[in-house]
Parts: C-alpha cells; structure tokens; sequence
C-alpha cells in the first residue's frame, strides 16, 4: 500500500483539490480512496490501468463531496491550488498568464471544469475521459470545447496561448 500512496498521492491529491477546492478535504478524499482500494481492491478487473482505476474511485469521491456541499450551500471558493515553486528563472509574465488560467478554469461549472482538467492538465485522452466519467466521447469533446469558448472569453489575448487548438 505504501508503494502505491508513493507513486499515486500526490496525483490524487491535485486531482481531488482541482474538484473540490479545499485542501483538508481534498486530503481527506485522498485518504479515502486509498483505504476504499484496500478494502475493496479485489474488484480491480485490471480492465483499465490501475492509476484510471484510483482516478475513478477519486473521481466519484469528488461528486459525491460536491453533492453534500452542494446541499449544504457551503460552497466555499479557495484560491487555486497550482502555485509556482519552481525556480526563479521562470518568467513572471508567463506564471501570471498561467495564474489567471488555473483561475477562469477552477471558476468553469464543474462538468467542463472537469474535463478541461483531465484532458490538458492530466493528459487523458477524450475516450478514457469518457470512461472515467460514463460519458461518450462526443459530450467529453462538446465540454471541451464550450470549456475552452468560456476560458476564451474570459482571458486576454496574451493567455490564449496556453489553451491549444
């Protein structure tokens, strides 16, 4: 187990707060999916690769979490999670740019955010996007495209170039 929390943390954990966006919880959905894998880990067909697996288990969490704070109207919307530790030599220009990006997309509606997030930040391809969210390829590649028109409109011209074509 402890070979699995090392290689696949951390990606849950960012995945989890990119839905939920608060850290205690994001941990704790963390937490959580790995003690649901211990437990119920047999059921894994290794039909899918086991970090797709994980990222389902996560991803239900998520919504499910969502729904309750949803019912409780205690949204609460934290700042984003990304923040650039990387070494001074990166450009401030460019992290600001990426700053207002990981903005406009935490404040997209959950069903575009979602796939905006799987798509370019977590590299999934539209047809593991559409299994992981029981969706079919054709709405994952709509929610991709009315995620990236909202992200266009909301950001200057200078910021378009993260969102590839």
């Amino acid at each position: 187990m402890e070979q699995l929390v090392d290689e696949y943390g951390e990606y849950l954990f960012h995945l989890s707060y990119l839905y939920v966006k608060d850290r205690q919880l994001a941990e704790e959905i963390t937490q959580d999916v790995f003690f649901t894998f211990a437990i119920k880990g047999d059921a894994f067909r290794k039909d899918a690769s086991l970090k797709t697996y994980l990222t389902r288990i996560l991803i239900n969490r998520c919504h499910d979490e969502l729904r309750k704070i949803k019912r409780k109207n205690v949204l609460q919307f934290l700042t984003p999670f990304w923040t650039n530790e990387k070494s001074a030599e990166q450009e401030v220009m460019r992290q600001q740019q990426f700053l207002s990006l990981k903005q406009e997309v935490m404040k997209l509606p959950i069903h575009y955010r979602e796939v905006i997030i799987l798509f370019y930040y977590e590299e999934f391809e539209a047809s593991e996007i559409a299994d992981l969210l029981n969706l079919s390829q054709n709405t994952v590649r709509t929610r991709l495209r009315r995620g990236k028109e909202l992200l266009k409109s909301k950001l200057s011209a200078h910021t378009e170039v993260f969102i590839h074509e």
